[in-house]
């Protein structure tokens, strides 16, 4: 079994799904030149990801994929308690994060696709923002007293999941969300979550810390003191916040992002294949997320 996907985009939930199988299966990272190929589009017409190709058999659609691994593996019960209730409600929240949640999405990574306007792009993209909070809210009602979206883990939290990844990274924020940001947090402790992003964005895995965060920070320290400021790359391991003017706290996304570290502040820079955003933070607050280990740092 092979999955084709890149890195940021929604094919994370199948490949988040594809560890929770347990069972072995490859992985093809592409890019937008590749996904454009005529061998590519050989096996995939509409030249996107995902891609799962299982034998003779190929399959887009992160719905249909997600429903075909869990049917592939019932005893996991990926997709409800083998009931047509319990699948309903699984497919139910599938649908509405792929046709709606996922579909809001469209006007923040490209606002230049539907207004030329650099200013009313700007708009757009703010006005999108705002209905993705809407069904966020929806989100974390659903969650108040449950852990997963149905009661019980599904294929269904894993693309929730990449939703709120995007939530965070594009600035739409979680705040006020407190459901929701504690699933984040169940969802990144969770080892086939961790070992999907290790294969997507490179990340370190959880039991290889080379240096203590104190020598982190001395080494940094070294470094600004030597050149008065540096860039670097870390890995987000847990909640960084950060706020913009007055508005709301937001979080730094996870994973692998590049650091410019200055004795007064540090400015975070992160993309995908959708989107690149920045965020600053006074150094006091970058080097105590650095010594409670919620930055990792390259050195």
């Amino acid at each position: 079994m092979k999955l084709f996907y890149m890195p940021g985009a929604s094919a994370l939930a199948d490949h988040i799904v594809l560890e929770w199988s347990g069972q072995p299966y490859e992985t093809v990272r592409m890019d937008r030149r590749s996904i454009k190929t005529p061998e590519y589009l050989a096996l995939n017409p509409t030249g996107t990801v995902p891609l799962l190709v299982h034998g003779d058999f190929t399959l887009t659609e992160n719905v249909a994929i997600l429903g075909y691994l869990a049917d592939l593996h019932p005893q996991l019960q990926l997709a409800g308690d083998g009931s047509p209730r319990a699948r309903a409600e699984v497919m139910r929240w599938l649908g509405f994060l792929n046709s709606d949640v996922h579909k809001a999405f469209r006007p923040i990574f490209f606002p230049e696709r539907y207004l030329p306007d650099d200013g009313q792009a700007a708009r757009l993209a703010a006005t999108a923002r705002s209905h993705v909070r809407e069904y966020l809210a929806r989100l974390d009602a659903q969650l108040a007293g449950r852990a997963w979206l149905t009661g019980q883990r599904s294929i269904a939290d894993a693309y929730h999941f990449v939703m709120l990844r995007w939530a965070i990274g594009t600035k739409v924020g979680l705040h006020g969300f407190d459901q929701l940001t504690a699933f984040v947090r169940r969802m990144h402790a969770d080892e086939g979550v961790h070992a999907a992003l290790v294969m997507e964005e490179g990340l370190a895995p959880h039991t290889q810390h080379a240096r203590s965060a104190p020598d982190q920070l001395m080494r940094l320290n070294e470094r600004i003191r030597d050149n008065l400021a540096t860039t670097l790359t870390a890995e987000v391991v847990g909640v960084v916040e950060y706020s913009e003017g007055d508005g709301p706290e937001l979080e730094v996304r996870r994973g692998l992002v590049q650091v410019e570290v200055a004795r007064m502040d540090t400015v975070f820079s992160w993309q995908d294949e959708n989107y690149r955003a920045q965020a600053a933070i006074p150094f006091q607050n970058f080097s105590r997320y650095v010594s409670n280990g919620a930055i990792r740092l390259d050195l």
